[in-house]
């Protein structure tokens, strides 16, 4: 039987130009691959794009994308494609919520920088939460790839 890297092809269909798919086809461009991306929709980017409207002239966001620091392989892709410096983003984190069924607003507002300040303020996180909820998720950095995040996470006022 032949090795399976002789089986591969070095032409590889990636279906949908969705951040994932473009992400899936720049990697495999990159190992020496030919890449066909098929999209059914007419343009690139998924639930992740933008458009400008000349109508409104107003630039409309196509859905929710938030990025994160923690978003590594999205910002490693942008790094890739040169297209980092493209991102619009607040000076400030801040992101406000509404709770449908109670009408609760609070706005959650982390602050810049690797160590988690702001979950010492209760101004600043999810009402009914202490900061203890917040330092809990600290261990997920320590768990296997593999893991699924429920049985990773001890239950608490974030978790449910």
């Amino acid at each position: 039987m032949p090795h399976a890297e002789a089986r591969m092809s070095s032409h590889v269909h990636v279906i949908g130009a969705g951040l994932a798919g473009l992400s899936a086809a720049v990697a495999l461009a990159e190992t020496g691959r030919s890449v066909t991306v098929l999209e059914a929709g007419p343009a690139a980017g998924g639930r992740c794009r933008s458009y400008f409207d000349r109508e409104l002239g107003l630039r409309i966001d196509n859905g929710n994308h938030l990025l994160l620091s923690g978003n590594r392989a999205t910002f490693r892709f942008l790094d890739t494609i040169g297209a980092r410096d493209t991102l619009a983003m607040p000076a400030e984190p801040i992101f406000p919520f509404l709770e449908l069924s109670s009408g609760l607003r609070w706005t959650l507002r982390p602050n810049l920088g690797h160590i988690p300040w702001w979950v010492l303020s209760h101004k600043r996180r999810t009402p009914g939460t202490r900061a203890a909820d917040y330092l809990s998720l600290m261990k997920l950095r320590r768990v296997d790839e593999g893991a699924k995040v429920a049985v990773s996470l001890q239950r608490n006022n974030l978790t449910g």
